[in-house]
C-alpha cells in the first residue's frame, strides 16, 4: 500500500526492493575483500610449500593494493560512464577468474599473473561501482545505512576468513579457499546482471511509484574529473580517509606482533588480544549507518551529521591509540583499542556516503578519487612501519604516528568538507 498527497508520494509501507540491491552490493564488497585478504591465511603455506622467501610473499601480497590505486579512478570513470551493471559485472567477472587462476599456479611468476588478474577486478574498482549503485537507488536519509552494510563486508569478511577459509586450507589444500572464492564470485555476478540496474527506473522490479520515492539524483552528469579533484570536499575527505587508512593497516599488519614482542604473550595469547577491536570495529560498523542517519534526520544538516561525526571519530581514535603509550596492562591496551577502532569504523562509513551526498550521479568517479588517495596510504602504511620495526622490538614511533595522523585527519575534515557541496559556499549539489 502507497500513502499520497496531493503532490505525489509520501511513504510506502511494502519491503521495498532497494535494500535487495543495497545486499547485492554488499555481496560484491564482501566478495571482493575476501579476495584481497585470502593472502593472509595463504601467504604461510606458500613461505613452507613452495619455499618463497619473505620478500616474494611481500611482494604477492601487494600487487592487488598497487593496481587497486590507478583501478579506483578507472573503474569510477567507467561506471560512470558506461552504467555500474556492466562495470560491476565486468569486474566480478575478472576478478573471479584472478582466483580460479591463483589456485591453479604453479609458481611464483604464475601467481604473479593471477593476482594482476585479480588486482584488475578488485576493490579498487568495485568500491566506486558499488557507492555509484547506491547514489541512484537510496534516497539521502539512508545513504548512511547503505554506506554501513556495504563498508560492514570488511571486517565480516576478515571473520569469514580466518573462521571458514583457514579450515578449508587445512582440510583441501591451500587452493581449496580460492576455489570455493572464484565460485562465490560466479554466484554474486549472476545476482548482479539478475536484481542489479544502473536506476530504479530502469529495473523491472520497482513499481513506478517507489521509482518516484527513490528521489532521482538532480546534479549535472557533467561535471568534470577535474572540478572532481579540485574539490575540496572530496578531497578533504579522501585525505582523512588516508590518514585514517595508515593507522588502520599498522593495527592490521602489527597489533599481533606487538602484543607478542613488547607485551610477551604468546601467539594464542596474542590473537584473543588482537582480535577484541575488530569486533568493537564490526559492531560500529553498522551501527555507524544508523547514528550518521539519525543525526541527519533530527538536523537535517549534512555538516553535523557526517563532517562533525566523522571528525570525532578521528579524534577519539587517535587519542586513544596515543593513550596506549601510557597504559601498562595488556588489558588497558586492548580497551584502548577496542575504543579506537569502534570509532574509526564510524568514521570510515561515513567516508563512505560523502561523496554519494556531494555527488550522486558522478559518485563513482567522486569515490574512486577519495578512494585513491586512501589505497596510497594504506598500500605504504605496512612497508614504511615495518622499517620502523626492522632493528628491533621500538614501536613507540610507529604508534606516535599511528595516532598523530587520525587528529591531523580529524582537522582536516573540519576546514574542508561540506558534504552536499563541492566546497564552502560553492552551493549544495
Amino acid at each position: 500500500m502507497v500513502r499520497t498527497t496531493e503532490t505525489g508520494v509520501t511513504g510506502i509501507r511494502y519491503p521495498s526492493y532497494r535494500w535487495v540491491v543495497v545486499l547485492v552490493i554488499f555481496l560484491l564488497a564482501l566478495f571482493e575483500n575476501m579476495s584481497l585478504l585470502t593472502t593472509s591465511i595463504i601467504n604461510p603455506v606458500l613461505l613452507k610449500t613452495f619455499h618463497f622467501s619473505t620478500a616474494q610473499v611481500g611482494m604477492l601480497s601487494s600487487v592487488a593494493g598497487w593496481l587497486a590505486i590507478p583501478m579506483a579512478m578507472i573503474g569510477g570513470y567507467a561506471a560512470d560512464r558506461w552504467g555500474p551493471k556492466l562495470v560491476g559485472g565486468i569486474l566480478l567477472a575478472v576478478a573471479s577468474i584472478g582466483n580460479f587462476l591463483w589456485a591453479g599456479a604453479g609458481g611464483m611468476g604464475s601467481m604473479i599473473v593471477a593476482r594482476i588478474v585479480y588486482g584488475i577486478g578488485g576493490t579498487g574498482g568495485s568500491t566506486p561501482v558499488g557507492n555509484r549503485v547506491i547514489g541512484y537507488w537510496t534516497p539521502k536519509p539512508e545513504r548512511g545505512r547503505a554506506a554501513a552494510i556495504y563498508n560492514f563486508s570488511f571486517p565480516l569478511g576478515v571473520l569469514i576468513l580466518t573462521g571458514i577459509g583457514a579450515p578449508l586450507e587445512f582440510l583441501w589444500g591451500w587452493q581449496a579457499p580460492l576455489i570455493g572464492l572464484g565460485i562465490l564470485g560466479l554466484i554474486v555476478l549472476i545476482l548482479w546482471m539478475l536484481l542489479v540496474s544502473n536506476r530504479p527506473d530502469q529495473s523491472r522490479f520497482v513499481p513506478p511509484v517507489q521509482s518516484h520515492y527513490l528521489d532521482e539524483p538532480k546534479e549535472s552528469e557533467k561535471i568534470p574529473l577535474k572540478t572532481i579533484i579540485a574539490s575540496p570536499t572530496l578531497t578533504g575527505t579522501g585525505i582523512a580517509w588516508a590518514l585514517s587508512g595508515w593507522s588502520f593497516v599498522f593495527l592490521v599488519a602489527w597489533l599481533p606482533a606487538y602484543f607478542v614482542m613488547v607485551k610477551h604473550l604468546n601467539l594464542m595469547q596474542a590473537g584473543f588480544a588482537a582480535v577484541g577491536p575488530w569486533i568493537g570495529g564490526a559492531v560500529m560498523g553498522l551501527l555507524a549507518g544508523f547514528i550518521t542517519d539519525y543525526v541527519f534526520a533530527r538536523t537535517k544538516s549534512l555538516r553535523i551529521a557526517r563532517t562533525y561525526l566523522a571528525a570525532l571519530g578521528q579524534f577519539v581514535f587517535g587519542l586513544a591509540i596515543l593513550s596506549t603509550l601510557f597504559a601498562q596492562s595488556v588489558i588497558t591496551v586492548a580497551i584502548l583499542l577496542f575504543i579506537a577502532e569502534s570509532l574509526n569504523e564510524l568514521s570510515a562509513s561515513i567516508f563512505q556516503v560523502i561523496p554519494v551526498d556531494t555527488l550522486a550521479r558522478r559518485a563513482g568517479s567522486a569515490t574512486g578519487w577519495i578512494f585513491l588517495l586512501a589505497q596510497i596510504m594504506v598500500t605504504l602504511s605496512p612497508l614504511i612501519t615495518g622499517a620502523f620495526l626492522i632493528h628491533g622490538t621500538q614501536f613507540l614511533p610507529a604508534f606516535l604516528v599511528a595516532g598523530i595522523l587520525p587528529l591531523i585527519g580529524g582537522v582536516v575534515l573540519l576546514t574542508m568538507v561540506y558534504p552536499g557541496q563541492l566546497g564552502r559556499n560553492r552551493g549544495a549539489i
